[in-house]
């Protein structure tokens, strides 16, 4: 990291974060659009820095990355910020780009969730579900867009 965190830093970024008990840890503040990522934000020495929220978490773990490592989601949750092999782990750009296509995450430039929603808008269905804490239910239908009104079908 070219701006070391202070403990404080790391703090708030933790505070900011709402733990499944056996999924992601998801990122529950700032979210840029269209990608739909966590963005994080902090202050040392009069400096600021703003970065990805998932790539903030894994430097926590594996220490400053070379500005060539791209952070993996192998979980396909944007706002995920847990490390780990299941989660978060340091890759490549290319090899980021084989498994988002293998997965079906990525089709030309578009930044949908399946259903038609942006990934803006579904990390932002997700965040305001968990503004209160971990609530399944609320996760749940923010993920699958379940509780939109679809209109009548008969």
């Amino acid at each position: 990291m070219s701006l070391p965190p202070t403990a404080r830093n790391i703090a708030l970024f933790w505070s900011k974060v709402v733990k499944s008990p056996n999924a992601c840890w998801y990122f529950v503040a700032a979210i840029s659009s269209p990608d739909g990522y966590g963005r994080y934000n902090y202050q040392r020495r009069n400096r600021q820095r703003t970065v990805l929220a998932h790539r903030f978490s894994v430097e926590l773990v594996h220490g400053p990355l070379d500005e060539h490592v791209v952070c993996e989601h192998k979980c396909n949750e944007p706002l995920c910020v847990r490390v780990g092999p299941g989660h978060l782990t340091p890759s490549t750009h290319s090899e980021n780009v084989r498994y988002a296509i293998a997965l079906g995450r990525m089709s030309g430039h578009t930044l949908l969730d399946g259903q038609g929603r942006s990934r803006y808008q579904r990390s932002l269905d997700i965040r305001d579900a968990l503004a209160h804490g971990y609530d399944e239910e609320a996760l749940l239908q923010a993920k699958t867009d379940y509780g939109r009104d679809q209109g009548i079908l008969f």
